[in-house]
Protein backbone atom coordinates (compact mmCIF):
# COMPACT_ATOMS: atom_id res chain seq x y z
CA UNK A 1 0.00 0.00 0.00
CA UNK A 2 1.43 3.37 -1.03
CA UNK A 3 2.01 6.04 1.59
CA UNK A 4 -0.84 8.17 0.23
CA UNK A 5 -3.29 5.26 0.29
CA UNK A 6 -2.12 4.19 3.73
CA UNK A 7 -2.58 7.73 4.99
CA UNK A 8 -6.05 7.94 3.46
CA UNK A 9 -7.03 4.67 5.12
CA UNK A 10 -5.96 6.05 8.49
CA UNK A 11 -7.82 9.30 7.91
CA UNK A 12 -11.00 7.48 6.87
CA UNK A 13 -10.75 5.17 9.86
CA UNK A 14 -10.48 8.25 12.07
CA UNK A 15 -13.59 9.70 10.41
CA UNK A 16 -15.47 6.45 11.05
CA UNK A 17 -14.43 6.47 14.71
CA UNK A 18 -15.11 10.17 15.17
CA UNK A 19 -18.56 10.06 13.58
CA UNK A 20 -19.41 6.84 15.44
CA UNK A 21 -18.55 8.57 18.72
CA UNK A 22 -20.59 11.63 17.78
CA UNK A 23 -23.69 9.57 17.02
CA UNK A 24 -23.30 7.19 19.95
CA UNK A 25 -23.15 10.07 22.42
CA UNK A 26 -25.57 12.49 20.76
CA UNK A 27 -28.22 9.98 19.76
CA UNK A 28 -27.69 7.97 22.92
CA UNK A 29 -28.75 10.95 24.97
CA UNK A 30 -31.56 11.53 22.48
CA UNK A 31 -32.75 7.98 23.18
CA UNK A 32 -32.77 8.67 26.91
CA UNK A 33 -34.77 11.85 26.31
CA UNK A 34 -37.37 10.29 23.99
CA UNK A 35 -37.72 6.78 25.40
CA UNK A 36 -37.67 7.48 29.14
CA UNK A 37 -37.70 11.29 29.46
CA UNK A 38 -34.37 11.65 31.23
CA UNK A 39 -33.18 14.82 29.45
CA UNK A 40 -34.91 18.01 28.36
CA UNK A 41 -34.14 19.71 24.99
CA UNK A 42 -31.49 21.97 26.53
CA UNK A 43 -29.73 18.99 28.05
CA UNK A 44 -29.77 17.19 24.70
CA UNK A 45 -28.30 20.27 22.97
CA UNK A 46 -25.50 20.52 25.52
CA UNK A 47 -24.59 16.86 25.14
CA UNK A 48 -24.49 17.14 21.33
CA UNK A 49 -21.98 19.94 21.85
CA UNK A 50 -19.96 17.74 24.19
CA UNK A 51 -20.11 14.91 21.65
CA UNK A 52 -18.54 17.16 19.03
CA UNK A 53 -15.80 18.25 21.45
CA UNK A 54 -14.93 14.64 22.29
CA UNK A 55 -14.91 13.51 18.65
CA UNK A 56 -12.75 16.41 17.48
CA UNK A 57 -10.17 15.98 20.22
CA UNK A 58 -10.18 12.23 19.63
CA UNK A 59 -9.46 12.11 15.88
CA UNK A 60 -8.65 15.66 14.83
CA UNK A 61 -4.92 15.00 14.79
CA UNK A 62 -5.36 12.31 12.13
CA UNK A 63 -8.18 13.38 9.82
CA UNK A 64 -8.95 16.93 10.88
CA UNK A 65 -12.17 15.57 12.43
CA UNK A 66 -14.53 16.73 9.72
CA UNK A 67 -17.14 14.14 10.92
CA UNK A 68 -19.58 15.95 8.62
CA UNK A 69 -19.83 15.94 4.80
CA UNK A 70 -20.76 19.64 4.87
CA UNK A 71 -17.39 20.38 6.49
CA UNK A 72 -15.57 18.18 3.98
CA UNK A 73 -17.21 19.93 1.03
CA UNK A 74 -16.51 23.39 2.42
CA UNK A 75 -12.88 22.56 3.19
CA UNK A 76 -12.43 21.16 -0.31
CA UNK A 77 -13.86 24.35 -1.77
CA UNK A 78 -12.09 26.90 0.45
CA UNK A 79 -9.31 25.26 2.47
CA UNK A 80 -7.40 23.23 -0.14
CA UNK A 81 -8.63 19.89 1.16
CA UNK A 82 -7.84 17.42 -1.66
CA UNK A 83 -10.93 16.88 -3.78
CA UNK A 84 -10.06 13.25 -4.41
CA UNK A 85 -10.59 12.62 -0.70
CA UNK A 86 -14.16 13.94 -0.66
CA UNK A 87 -15.92 10.67 -1.51
CA UNK A 88 -13.83 8.46 0.82
CA UNK A 89 -14.37 10.88 3.70
CA UNK A 90 -18.13 11.07 3.15
CA UNK A 91 -18.42 7.29 2.87
CA UNK A 92 -16.44 6.93 6.11
CA UNK A 93 -18.60 9.51 7.89
CA UNK A 94 -21.81 7.82 6.76
CA UNK A 95 -20.47 4.42 7.82
CA UNK A 96 -19.56 5.78 11.25
CA UNK A 97 -23.03 7.26 11.66
CA UNK A 98 -24.63 3.97 10.56
CA UNK A 99 -22.60 2.06 13.15
CA UNK A 100 -23.34 4.62 15.84
CA UNK A 101 -27.07 4.29 15.19
CA UNK A 102 -26.75 0.50 15.32
CA UNK A 103 -25.08 0.76 18.73
CA UNK A 104 -27.75 3.12 20.10
CA UNK A 105 -30.53 0.91 18.78
CA UNK A 106 -28.95 -2.17 20.37
CA UNK A 107 -28.34 -0.51 23.73
CA UNK A 108 -31.97 0.61 23.93
CA UNK A 109 -33.52 -2.43 22.25
CA UNK A 110 -35.77 -3.27 25.23
CA UNK A 111 -37.21 0.25 25.38
CA UNK A 112 -38.54 0.76 21.84
CA UNK A 113 -41.76 -1.28 22.09
CA UNK A 114 -42.80 -0.04 25.55
CA UNK A 115 -42.31 3.53 24.32
CA UNK A 116 -44.35 2.76 21.18
CA UNK A 117 -47.14 1.38 23.38
CA UNK A 118 -47.00 4.45 25.59
CA UNK A 119 -47.22 6.82 22.62
CA UNK A 120 -49.88 4.71 20.91
CA UNK A 121 -47.93 4.19 17.68
CA UNK A 122 -46.81 1.19 15.64
CA UNK A 123 -43.14 1.02 14.75
CA UNK A 124 -42.70 1.73 11.05
CA UNK A 125 -46.14 3.28 10.66
CA UNK A 126 -47.18 6.96 10.45
CA UNK A 127 -46.66 8.66 13.78
CA UNK A 128 -43.76 6.44 14.80
CA UNK A 129 -41.36 9.23 13.88
CA UNK A 130 -42.11 10.22 17.48
CA UNK A 131 -39.69 7.37 18.29
CA UNK A 132 -37.60 7.37 15.14
CA UNK A 133 -36.48 10.91 15.96
CA UNK A 134 -33.95 9.23 18.26
CA UNK A 135 -31.94 8.23 15.18
CA UNK A 136 -32.74 10.72 12.41
CA UNK A 137 -34.33 14.10 11.82
CA UNK A 138 -37.85 15.27 11.01
CA UNK A 139 -39.52 18.62 10.58
CA UNK A 140 -41.05 19.92 12.72
CA UNK A 141 -39.69 18.14 15.79
CA UNK A 142 -42.19 15.30 16.44
CA UNK A 143 -41.59 15.39 20.18
CA UNK A 144 -42.04 19.13 20.58
CA UNK A 145 -44.68 19.88 17.93
CA UNK A 146 -46.44 16.58 17.17
CA UNK A 147 -46.98 14.20 14.27
CA UNK A 148 -50.54 14.94 13.12
CA UNK A 149 -51.31 16.58 9.74
CA UNK A 150 -51.87 19.97 11.36
CA UNK A 151 -48.62 19.65 13.29
CA UNK A 152 -46.60 18.65 10.23
CA UNK A 153 -48.04 21.55 8.24
CA UNK A 154 -46.52 24.08 10.65
CA UNK A 155 -43.08 23.72 9.00
CA UNK A 156 -42.99 23.50 5.21
CA UNK A 157 -40.29 21.80 3.18
CA UNK A 158 -39.05 25.20 2.03
CA UNK A 159 -38.81 26.46 5.59
CA UNK A 160 -36.97 23.32 6.70
CA UNK A 161 -34.50 23.66 3.84
CA UNK A 162 -33.82 27.31 4.70
CA UNK A 163 -33.41 26.52 8.40
CA UNK A 164 -30.94 23.69 7.73
CA UNK A 165 -29.04 25.79 5.22
CA UNK A 166 -28.79 28.74 7.61
CA UNK A 167 -27.79 26.69 10.64
CA UNK A 168 -25.03 24.91 8.72
CA UNK A 169 -23.90 28.21 7.22
CA UNK A 170 -23.39 29.58 10.72
CA UNK A 171 -21.62 26.40 11.80
CA UNK A 172 -19.09 26.55 8.94
CA UNK A 173 -18.48 30.24 9.43
CA UNK A 174 -17.67 29.54 13.08
CA UNK A 175 -15.44 26.55 12.27
CA UNK A 176 -13.47 28.52 9.70
CA UNK A 177 -13.12 31.54 11.94
CA UNK A 178 -12.01 29.51 14.95
CA UNK A 179 -9.42 27.62 12.93
CA UNK A 180 -8.07 30.58 10.98
CA UNK A 181 -4.51 31.59 11.92
CA UNK A 182 -5.15 34.99 10.32
CA UNK A 183 -8.01 35.68 12.70
CA UNK A 184 -6.79 37.56 15.80
CA UNK A 185 -9.92 36.45 17.65
CA UNK A 186 -9.23 32.74 17.09
CA UNK A 187 -8.21 30.77 20.19
CA UNK A 188 -4.47 30.81 20.82
CA UNK A 189 -4.21 27.22 22.09
CA UNK A 190 -6.03 23.94 21.50
CA UNK A 191 -9.38 25.38 22.58
CA UNK A 192 -10.87 25.33 19.07
CA UNK A 193 -12.76 22.02 19.52
CA UNK A 194 -14.23 23.26 22.79
CA UNK A 195 -15.56 26.42 21.16
CA UNK A 196 -16.91 24.51 18.15
CA UNK A 197 -18.82 22.33 20.61
CA UNK A 198 -20.31 25.44 22.21
CA UNK A 199 -21.44 26.63 18.77
CA UNK A 200 -23.01 23.26 18.01
CA UNK A 201 -24.90 23.23 21.32
CA UNK A 202 -26.28 26.71 20.65
CA UNK A 203 -27.38 25.81 17.12
CA UNK A 204 -28.99 22.53 18.23
CA UNK A 205 -31.00 24.46 20.82
CA UNK A 206 -31.92 27.10 18.23
CA UNK A 207 -33.13 24.83 15.44
CA UNK A 208 -34.26 21.83 17.48
CA UNK A 209 -38.01 22.56 17.55
CA UNK A 210 -38.14 23.29 13.80
CA UNK A 211 -35.89 20.73 12.11
CA UNK A 212 -34.08 18.95 14.96
CA UNK A 213 -30.91 20.70 13.69
CA UNK A 214 -29.40 18.13 11.36
CA UNK A 215 -26.49 20.24 10.02
CA UNK A 216 -24.75 17.04 8.99
CA UNK A 217 -25.82 14.80 6.07
CA UNK A 218 -24.03 11.76 7.49
CA UNK A 219 -25.53 12.26 10.95
CA UNK A 220 -29.00 11.91 9.42
CA UNK A 221 -28.55 9.59 6.43
CA UNK A 222 -26.41 6.91 8.08
CA UNK A 223 -28.94 6.30 10.88
CA UNK A 224 -31.80 6.60 8.39
CA UNK A 225 -30.29 3.78 6.33
CA UNK A 226 -29.84 1.66 9.44
CA UNK A 227 -33.44 2.23 10.51
CA UNK A 228 -34.77 1.39 7.04
CA UNK A 229 -33.04 -1.97 7.06
CA UNK A 230 -34.18 -2.80 10.60
CA UNK A 231 -37.93 -2.50 10.25
CA UNK A 232 -38.78 1.19 10.26
CA UNK A 233 -39.66 1.22 6.55
CA UNK A 234 -40.84 4.42 4.89
CA UNK A 235 -40.89 6.30 8.21
CA UNK A 236 -37.10 6.14 8.00
CA UNK A 237 -36.56 6.26 4.23
CA UNK A 238 -37.68 8.38 2.45
CA UNK A 239 -39.56 9.69 5.50
CA UNK A 240 -43.25 10.43 6.19
CA UNK A 241 -43.25 13.34 3.76
CA UNK A 242 -41.13 11.48 1.23
CA UNK A 243 -38.39 14.12 1.17
CA UNK A 244 -36.70 14.10 4.56
CA UNK A 245 -33.80 12.05 3.25
CA UNK A 246 -32.72 14.73 0.75
CA UNK A 247 -33.67 17.83 2.75
CA UNK A 248 -31.13 16.83 5.40
CA UNK A 249 -28.49 16.17 2.74
CA UNK A 250 -28.97 19.10 0.41
CA UNK A 251 -29.74 21.78 3.01
CA UNK A 252 -26.59 21.27 5.11
CA UNK A 253 -24.42 20.77 2.01
CA UNK A 254 -25.59 24.08 0.54
CA UNK A 255 -25.28 25.76 3.93
CA UNK A 256 -21.71 24.56 4.39
CA UNK A 257 -20.65 25.87 1.00
CA UNK A 258 -22.48 29.15 1.59
CA UNK A 259 -20.95 29.63 5.04
CA UNK A 260 -17.48 28.94 3.66
CA UNK A 261 -18.01 31.45 0.87
CA UNK A 262 -19.25 34.15 3.23
CA UNK A 263 -16.32 33.70 5.57
CA UNK A 264 -13.70 33.38 2.84
CA UNK A 265 -14.81 36.28 0.66
CA UNK A 266 -16.79 38.46 3.04
CA UNK A 267 -14.73 38.25 6.25
CA UNK A 268 -11.34 36.62 5.81
CA UNK A 269 -10.28 38.89 2.99
CA UNK A 270 -10.22 41.78 5.47
CA UNK A 271 -7.94 39.94 7.91
CA UNK A 272 -4.71 41.35 6.52
CA UNK A 273 -2.32 40.22 9.25
CA UNK A 274 -1.71 36.70 10.56
CA UNK A 275 -2.63 36.24 14.19
CA UNK A 276 0.36 36.67 16.46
Amino acid sequence: MSNSRSRLFGECLAEVVGTFSLILIGEGVGAAAVLIGTYDPVGVALVWGLAVIIAVYMVGGVSGAHINPAVTLAFAAYRKFPKWKIVPYIVAQTAGAFLGAAAVSFWWREFWQPAANRFGVTIGQPGSQRLMMVLCCYYPNPGSVGTGPQDIAKVSTGTAFVVETTLTMLLLMAIMALGDDRNPQAPKSNLTPLLIGVVVAALVALGGPLTMTGMNPARDFGPRLFAYFTGWGHVALPGPRGNEWWVYILGPSCGGLLGGAIYEWGIRRWLTQPAS
